[in-house]
């Protein structure tokens, strides 16, 4: 792991923190107090920026690049919780925990520059700025409901109607029929629990039936209500969730699951 001298002045990096919700009501004051002695890491592919259950002193802001989080699973393969990108931050709600270790392992998947801040300067910001406080507060929260919606998206018994269900989700953040998968269909069908050539002969099934096109990672929704119809799954309503920008979904299923909240919320109605 090279440590490489700051490419972007104090006054850039505050303004592109700043992007992040949680940290967007901290003020420029507080915000150099967090990135005075921030240090810019290069990480080669493959590269572990920490291992699990490692003491977490560090928390990460991600420049440019690509970070997979995951923990070991029982067969030796790599249990893919998240893949974050350009301005995704890393291990923040873990600094917190008392004590303090990291919850999963990162490695970089490609180049990638991400710079490393000091977890009592993100504890400091914490106890003195009520504003930052509630951000946080906010960003946490939304962590939890997403992992319960996950939780009820992972527990869908029906391997196709957990596909379905995230492609349905994909198009909501998208706001287009037409999908970029925001990970490799070997990644998702991890994350979904579904073995990779159930997914494909999944998505092969809805090619030939005209449901969907597109190849790769690039997928195009032909038949939205057929789609959910096969899998015996309502339609989703585009009124009710507001997409955000695609670049902000990632791979995570943390970042998921709006239309499983969505679905069910209409059974309960």
């Amino acid at each position: 792991m090279e440590h490489i001298s700051l490419p972007m002045p104090k006054s850039e990096l505050i303004q592109a923190f700043t992007a992040a919700p949680v940290f967007a009501g901290a003020g420029a004051e507080s915000l150099e107090v967090l990135i005075a002695d921030a240090t810019l890491l290069r990480l080669s592919p493959k590269q572990h920026l920490f291992h699990m259950g490692e003491e977490a002193a560090y928390f990460f802001w991600v420049k440019s690049g690509s970070i997979t989080l995951y923990r070991p699973s029982y067969s030796g393969d790599e249990k893919i919780f998240r893949i974050v990108g350009d301005g995704d931050l890393l291990a923040e709600t873990a600094m917190f925990a008392s004590p303090c270790h990291y919850p999963l392992s990162a490695h970089a998947n490609t180049e990638s520059l991400v710079y490393r801040l000091a977890r009592e300067r993100l504890l400091f910001l914490a106890k003195h700025s009520n504003e930052f406080s509630f951000a946080l507060l906010e960003s946490m929260a939304t962590r939890i409901s997403q992992a319960i919606n996950r939780i009820d998206l992972l527990t869908i018994s029906n391997s196709a109607q957990r596909l379905v269900a995230y492609l349905m989700d994909v198009y909501l953040q998208q706001g287009s029929a037409w999908l970029v998968l925001p990970a490799s269909q070997n990644v998702l069908a991890r994350q979904l629990n579904i073995a990779p050539e159930t997914l494909s002969r999944q998505l092969g099934g809805f090619k030939r039936t005209g449901l969907i096109g597109g190849r790769n990672r690039e997928l195009v929704l032909l038949d939205i209500n057929g789609l959910c119809q096969a899998v015996d799954l309502p339609a989703p309503d585009m009124t009710v969730d507001h997409p955000r920008p695609s670049a902000h979904l990632g791979s995570s299923l943390f970042d998921c699951c709006n239309y499983v909240r969505q679905s069910i919320g209409r059974l309960s109605s």
